[in-house]
């Protein structure tokens, strides 16, 4: 499948999203915070991030701007939120190709996200 970065401080939404990617087939990288996600993804080898925004050291938002920006990287990105403004996130973030969960989040349903859009990535590749 593919190799997934979960960024996220807290860590027992590591290990829930960890389980639930691993049973899926993926392999999955950890960083507590977005700086440490920049090593990881400056390394090689990431297909997909799934990150929440509100992190110690580089947030989220900022570890998304930098990878779209700076980094030049158009890997597959599903951000998490507790915040209620998910909406102007979500707005502000389309147009990086970023989708936005709400958390509390379904394990199932991010897993079914993931899936989507590794699969429309695949696609793509395929007719370009």
């Amino acid at each position: 499948m593919a190799t997934i970065l979960v960024a996220e401080d807290d860590a027992h939404m590591v290990r829930l999203m960890s389980m639930w990617l691993v049973r899926s087939g993926h392999k999955v990288v950890e960083a507590s915070n977005g700086e440490q996600a920049k090593d990881i993804i400056q390394a090689g080898g990431v297909e997909f991030l799934v990150t929440d925004i509100n992190m110690p050291v580089c947030d989220g938002m900022e570890l998304v701007q930098w990878l779209r920006g700076e980094f030049k990287s158009d890997i597959p990105v599903v951000m998490l939120s507790a915040r209620t403004d998910q909406a102007q996130i979500g707005e502000q973030f389309l147009r990086m190709n970023v989708t936005v969960h709400p958390k509390p989040f379904s394990p199932s349903r991010l897993s079914n996200e993931i899936q989507k859009r590794l699969e429309e990535v695949g696609q793509a590749q395929e007719s370009g």
